[in-house]
């Protein structure tokens, strides 16, 4: 009786998983002065968080090569905490191999994009806020470098609106410098999506990778595929 409980209470709780709700904000933001990648998960209403803090990668001349520098706290103090600084460079080659690696991948898994599609379909876009400032001292090239801007902002949240659920609208915003040479950008984005429907298209990856397996993929014919059932300056969020 009490092994049939247990069964009975592992159900459950993989049940309530599937349902679970997933949140996720990302803030970026580039400044002359301040740059940071911030990306915060929570769940169970924030009694579950983590944030994730994106290296920064620069470029070494003198090495040729990628150098990402990691920021740790490491003290206690909230008001001047300590930052432990880790660097680690990545040759051109270590790029091209992953690189490859990635190319692999896609091509063994067939039918990669309809899962993302169908996976974009369950996620729920609660904020999208995107403001840049662009000046290069130039009156006619800022112009044109705005409107570019501005195409591909609106090209974006195109492809956002049509494959995601928007549930506000976008605030987006470029703002042109004419007279400065000035280059800011402020991204932040909040989605949200049910465990379950991570879980069903990882599963679906798992499939399509597990047919494809040794490296051979498998030949289909055309019809058989899945079903596709503020101006000023910026400012950093504390």
């Amino acid at each position: 009786m009490n092994w049939v409980l247990i069964g009975l209470a592992v159900i459950l709780l993989f049940i309530l998983l599937l349902f679970l709700k997933i949140k996720i904000k990302i803030d970026v933001l580039h400044t002359e002065d301040n740059n940071h990648i911030k990306i915060t998960i929570k769940a169970l209403y924030g009694l579950i968080s983590y944030t994730y803090n994106v290296p920064f990668i620069n470029f070494d001349k003198d090495s040729a090569s990628l150098e990402i520098e990691t920021k740790q706290n490491i003290g206690n103090n909230k008001n001047k905490p300590l930052l432990s600084k880790d660097k680690q460079k990545i040759t051109p080659n270590e790029i091209i191999n992953n690189v490859k690696k990635a190319k692999q991948f896609l091509e063994k898994v067939i039918h990669l994009h309809v899962i993302v599609k169908k996976f974009m379909r369950h996620i729920s876009v609660h904020k999208l806020e995107w403001k840049s400032l662009v000046g290069l001292g130039d009156a006619a090239h800022t112009g044109i470098v705005v409107g570019t801007i501005w195409a591909l902002k609106g090209g974006i949240i195109g492809i956002v609106s049509k494959y995601m659920k928007l549930m506000s609208t976008p605030n987006v915003m470029v703002t042109p410098y004419f007279q400065e040479n000035l280059l800011q950008t402020r991204f932040e984005c909040m989605i949200s999506f049910r465990i379950g429907y991570a879980i069903v298209a990882a599963l679906s990856v798992v499939k399509y990778w597990r047919n494809t397996k040794g490296g051979s993929q498998l030949v289909r014919t055309s019809n058989s595929r899945l079903n596709d059932n503020s101006y000023g300056k910026l400012e950093a969020n504390d």
